[in-house]
């Protein structure tokens, strides 16, 4: 659960979760940090709308994929890694050894 106060206000007036992300312009590898260029771009592709707190710090998220055998790590963040999670690398190694085992 984020400590971002604007977040924490957010979901004291919802009534169901709330989903974010980092953003990230489309054609480079960098995040944007500016809610006004956040919505210049993603508001002709669907942005439904913005909450404008200023600037932003950059802190990306863990983000884990939860759809296949394993949870794995798509991007290492500020969550930590936890046993039950691998990395890419990690299933690839596993794969790997339960061919060779079999």
């Amino acid at each position: 659960m984020p400590d971002d106060p604007i977040c924490q206000a957010i979901l004291q007036n919802l009534e169901e979760p709330l989903i974010c992300t980092s953003v990230k312009y489309l054609a480079e590898d960098e995040w944007i940090l500016d809610p006004v260029t956040i919505a210049d771009i993603y508001e002709p592709l669907g942005l439904d709308f913005i909450v404008d707190g200023g600037a932003r710090i950059a802190d990306p998220s863990t983000v884990v994929d939860m759809t296949g055998s394993y949870p794995t790590i798509i991007r290492q963040g500020k969550g930590a890694k936890l046993d039950w999670m691998v990395t890419g690398t990690d299933q690839e190694a596993q794969s790997t050894y339960s061919r060779k085992a079999a």
